[in-house]
C-alpha cells in the first residue's frame, strides 16, 4: 500500500491547478467566482479547510465594510487569516487592492493575508506605512510545486488551527481507505476463483471420473434484487453485491456498493471523461482529479496513471443513483450481469 503524505497530496493538486489554469484561462480571466472555484477551493480543501463549513470557511464575510473572499476561522471562531482572490491574471499590486488588505490588518489584528489569482500567491504578514512588499511570492506557473506546497503547509495549513477535526477526519478517512483496500482484495480474489473453477482439467475429456465443476457465477444464489428495482432504502442494509460481471463481494452499506461498482466502471473502461458530475443534482464530481472538502469521504484509485477520487459521501437513495450512473460508464460487454444486491434479514 502506497503511504501519501499531506504535502506530497498538496503538490499534486498544485500540479492539477495550474494545468486547469491554461485549460480554462479564457474563462477564469473573465470570472473572479470561476477562478475561485476552479484554482483557488482546491487548494485550501488541500490544505484541509472545508469550504463548505462555515465554522471554518465563510465566503464573501464583510469586515470593516469590505467585502473579503474568504474568511478562515480557528476553533475558537476568531478569523486568523484573510484570503483575497481576483479573477486569473489580474493585477495583484493594483493601490486599492492592497489598501482594503490593510484595513483587514489593522482593524482585526489579521496577520497573515492572501492575495492570489489562482497562480499567483502574495503573502503578508507585515503591514505598516510604505510597506507593500509581500513576504513571499508564490508562482505555481514557475515554481516547484512540491516547494510552494511545503510553504503553504507551514503557512495556511488548517491543521494548526484545527488540530481535533483534523485528526478526526484523518483517521475517519483513513477507516474508508482500509475498507476499500479490503473489498478489493476481495473482489480480486473472487475473480482469480472464478477464473480457477471454470478451468478443466487437462484430461478432463478422457477421465469420466473428473470431479463436476464447483458452482459458476452463472448459478448464483437466488436473493439478489437488481439495483435498479429498489426503492426506498430507509432502514435496509446491503450483505453482498454482485458486480457485472457476476463477481459478489461482501458490502456493509450503500457507500460500499456506490465505491464498488464506481471501481468496476474505472477497471473496465479507460476513456470515461474525468471530472464526471455526478447523477444526483450534478453538484458535486462524483469522479475527479482533486479530493472533495476536507471531512467529506471520498476513495482514492488509479486511473490512467494518475491518482482519481472517488465521491462517495451520499445517503442510500443517492448512493444506489449514482452506483447505477457510474456503471453505465462501463461497456456494454463489461456488463454480462444486471448489478445486485441481496439484503441483509
Amino acid at each position: 500500500m502506497r503511504i501519501r503524505s499531506p504535502l506530497s497530496n498538496l503538490a499534486e493538486v498544485l500540479d492539477e491547478v495550474k494545468k486547469s489554469a491554461e485549460t480554462y484561462r479564457a474563462t477564469l480571466t473573465k470570472n473572479e467566482a470561476a477562478t475561485r472555484a476552479v484554482l483557488v477551493d482546491p487548494v485550501l480543501r488541500a490544505l484541509g479547510w472545508e469550504t463548505s463549513n462555515t465554522n471554518m470557511v465563510e465566503v464573501e464575510r464583510t469586515l470593516a465594510g469590505t467585502r473579503v473572499d474568504y474568511a478562515l476561522y480557528d476553533a475558537n471562531a476568531d478569523v486568523k487569516i484573510v484570503v483575497e482572490a481576483k479573477a486569473l491574471g489580474k493585477n495583484l499590486a493594483d493601490h486599492s487592492v492592497f489598501m482594503s488588505l490593510v484595513t483587514y490588518a489593522f482593524t482585526f489584528g489579521i496577520s497573515d493575508i492572501f492575495l492570489t489569482d489562482g497562480l499567483t500567491w502574495l503573502h503578508y504578514t507585515d503591514f505598516h506605512p510604505g510597506q507593500n512588499t509581500p513576504d513571499k511570492i508564490i508562482d505555481l506557473a514557475s515554481h516547484s510545486p512540491v516547494a510552494s506546497a511545503a510553504y503553504l503547509v507551514q503557512r495556511l495549513d488548517a491543521a494548526k488551527y484545527w488540530p481535533q477535526e483534523q485528526t478526526i477526519d484523518s483517521l475517519a478517512q483513513r477507516v474508508t481507505e482500509l475498507e476499500s483496500s479490503l473489498t478489493s482484495l476481495e473482489t480480486e480474489l473472487f475473480r482469480v476463483k472464478d477464473r480457477f473453477i471454470r478451468m478443466p482439467p487437462s484430461n478432463a475429456a478422457d477421465d469420466v471420473s473428473s470431479p463436476k465443476v464447483l458452482q459458476t457465477y452463472e448459478e448464483q444464489p437466488k436473493g439478489f434484487v437488481p439495483l435498479a428495482t429498489l426503492n426506498d432504502l430507509t432502514g435496509r442494509k446491503p450483505a453482498f453485491l454482485r458486480l457485472p460481471d457476476g463477481v459478489q463481494v461482501t458490502v456493509k452499506s450503500w457507500k460500499d456498493v456506490l465505491r464498488e461498482c464506481c471501481k468496476y466502471a474505472l477497471s473496465t473502461n479507460a476513456a470515461i471523461s474525468i471530472p464526471l458530475p455526478d447523477y444526483s443534482g450534478r453538484k458535486v464530481n462524483l469522479f475527479a482529479w482533486t479530493p472533495p472538502a476536507k471531512g467529506i469521504s471520498f476513495v482514492k484509485q488509479e486511473y490512467n496513471g494518475r491518482p482519481l477520487y472517488i465521491y462517495v459521501n451520499y445517503d442510500a437513495n443517492h448512493a444506489v443513483a449514482n452506483a447505477l450512473y457510474a456503471l453505465e460508464q462501463a461497456p456494454s460487454h463489461a456488463r454480462k450481469f444486471e448489478a445486485a444486491v441481496a439484503l441483509r434479514d
